[in-house]
């Protein structure tokens, strides 16, 4: 019958392999879907059922997979790279971080003053994470840090995405495993926190945004991320959230902010305010700001939220302000 008919035949494939779809990766569908709409999805009802959730755990097993398989890849890749510039550039491999030693006791007064800025080495990684906040001012990182210092920026940021629904897409994790499989980073930069001011789901419930609870779980994903550079002694530039076009959205930003400069603080690493970079004298949200040789210039766009282009080389540039190269 099917034959008689081609178009229904091919209705059938497509049917059948969109349901083999959300068969397979139900687990991301629902975590997009609480993401986005923040109420749980349609298929989330089908979990009661054996075979449905062996799908879900099908769509995990193959995602570990290949996981594992990039890391291996990766791998694979830093060392050709690495032997091809030992064996046929004469570059041998970048040498591990020496520690800094502090000045000598005879040196002069004027030599004492303490640079502020971190100080890192020509040559070595540093890694750029966060949501697509962070996704536009890697744009204006990536050129000087190479340029200028041989510096490649790994670039790991993914629009949509913060620490408050961890089933979509989870930083601490993604973070711990990228420092692992890129031993050699020497700065991470973050940027997050746009899409966070929203409810948590716990288990079968939703977790209000800011009530303590949520306070508790929020922070301590932020320490997973810190413990990560800390126990392999990388610094850390945590960047904090300018001031929405919202009001709720400008709270919550401010809220968050709190939360981060006090746990990077308690940590021993860098927290750095955007607000008066991008001309904000207070909690007021501007969509313009003057510069001195440009006069008015737009830095935000028109969703209140993101930036232009002038605003993303300005958060570069307050960037490169706080490191130093050697």
């Amino acid at each position: 019958m099917l034959a008689a008919y081609p178009h229904r035949r091919i209705l059938v494939i497509l049917l059948s392999c969109m349901l083999l779809l959300f068969w397979v990766e139900q687990t991301a569908i629902n975590a997009y879907w609480r993401q986005t709409f923040h109420r749980p999805s349609l298929l989330e009802t089908l979990t009661e059922l054996s075979p449905w959730r062996e799908g879900g755990e099908l769509g995990g097993g193959l995602r570990q997979q290949s996981v594992a398989l990039q890391q291996q890849v990766g791998m694979w890749d830093r060392r050709m790279v690495e032997r091809l510039n030992a064996c046929c550039l004469g570059q041998p491999p970048a040498a591990p971080r020496a520690a800094s030693r502090p000045p000598s006791a005879s040196a002069p007064a004027a030599v004492k003053a303490v640079d502020p800025r971190l100080a890192l080495q020509e040559g070595l990684p540093v890694l750029l994470a966060g949501d697509s906040l962070m996704q536009g001012v890697a744009l204006h990182l990536l050129p000087p840090l190479f340029r200028q210092h041989q510096v490649k920026a790994l670039d790991v940021s993914k629009q949509s995405t913060g620490l408050t629904y961890p089933d979509f897409f989870n930083w601490p994790a993604t973070i711990e495993r990228q420092l692992a499989a890129n031993p050699k980073v020497q700065l991470l930069v973050m940027f997050v926190g746009a899409n966070d001011t929203w409810d948590m789901v716990g288990g079968s419930r939703y977790i209000r945004f800011a009530s303590p609870d949520w306070e508790q779980r929020y922070r301590e994903r932020i320490r997973s991320i810190l413990q990560s550079a800390g126990k392999r002694k990388i610094p850390v530039l945590w960047l904090g959230l300018p001031n929405m076009g919202r009001d709720k959205l400008n709270d919550g930003a401010h809220y968050l902010n709190r939360l981060y400069r006090e746990e990077v603080g308690a940590a021993g690493q860098r927290f750095v305010p955007t607000r008066e970079v991008l001309g904000s004298r207070d909690d007021s949200f501007n969509k313009f700001m003057t510069l001195p040789e440009q006069g008015e210039v737009a830095v935000r766009t028109a969703d209140g939220v993101h930036f232009t282009r002038q605003g993303q080389l300005l958060l570069a540039r307050r960037v490169l302000a706080e490191l130093r190269f050697e």
